[in-house]
């Protein structure tokens, strides 16, 4: 008993108490705590700093597309053409889509201004895009691509229309579907 004692008086130091290391043991652990709270506290306020620029960014962006956007100003309604050929569908689907009337009205709109009368168009069995057009006076009909534009289409129809007449061809069809091609037999 004498050598702990002794030990223990050994290890004190002048003016030190056993409470005295067990203070300092513990305080070296709630140093460490304080650290990872005061690195947590630090990391904290990074993230609520970020996500408040983020916030004024976003908003700072929403007010200023506010402030630069331009008033849209009621124009009139585009006239809608009302297309006069008849409009054949060969599977019956029953209702012809506003995309093929649109483009069926334009065609018909710059085949008149060359001169040329749509007669009728078909729309063929199993074909999403591809039209048939009669025209007057003409025994073939043109087999056109509603994806291409319908002014391309029309020239191409009005050339089409007099190299058959210059060369006396009489075709059972044209196909016009590929841009400056045409096809015949």
């Amino acid at each position: 008993m004498a050598r702990r004692s002794k030990s223990k008086l050994q290890r004190m130091h002048l003016g030190q108490t056993i409470v005295a290391e067990r203070e300092q043991a513990e305080s070296e652990s709630t140093r460490m705590l304080a650290r990872r709270k005061a690195h947590r506290r630090r990391t904290t306020s990074i993230l609520v700093v970020a996500l408040m620029l983020a916030v004024l960014v976003l908003a700072g962006y929403l007010g200023f597309k506010e402030w630069v956007q331009v008033p849209v100003i009621d124009a009139e309604p585009i006239s809608t053409y009302q297309v006069k050929a008849p409009i054949i569908d060969e599977d019956n689907r029953g209702e012809i889509s506003r995309r093929v009337q649109t483009y069926v009205g334009q065609l018909e709109q710059n085949l008149q201004s060359r001169g040329l009368k749509l007669m009728r168009v078909t729309l063929p069995t199993g074909s999403s895009r591809a039209l048939y057009i009669d025209i007057e006076g003409q025994e073939a009909y043109f087999k056109v691509d509603i994806s291409r534009g319908a002014g391309v289409t029309a020239e191409d129809i009005e050339r089409m229309n007099r190299y058959l007449k210059d060369h006396d061809l009489h075709p059972a069809y044209v196909d016009v579907r590929v841009a400056g091609k045409a096809y015949y037999k």
